[in-house]
């Protein structure tokens, strides 16, 4: 249950950077807020123990890709001027 309402998040995350970024505003502290809850998921599925069918370590990779897509919009953003 936990993984499915992590892979969730991350969903919500992509739509919710994709909205802010498209505002051409500076860097918006929620993405900022929703990278540290991405890394602070990460931590504790690192210390959750157990495989879970290797579904933990899936999570964990989506979790990995969901932080480089922010930091890549937040690369295309500076690059178009959407941000400063």
């Amino acid at each position: 249950m936990r993984i499915a309402t992590l892979l969730r998040l991350t969903a919500v995350l992509f739509a919710l950077t994709a909205v802010l970024f498209s505002q051409g505003r500076d860097y918006p502290a929620e993405v900022d807020s929703a990278r540290q809850g991405l890394r602070g998921a990460y931590s504790q599925l690192q210390h959750a123990g157990g495989d879970w069918g290797g579904h933990r370590a899936s999570a964990m990779n989506h979790i990995q890709e969901a932080i480089k897509e922010l930091d890549e919009a937040e690369k295309w953003a500076r690059e178009h001027h959407d941000i400063r």
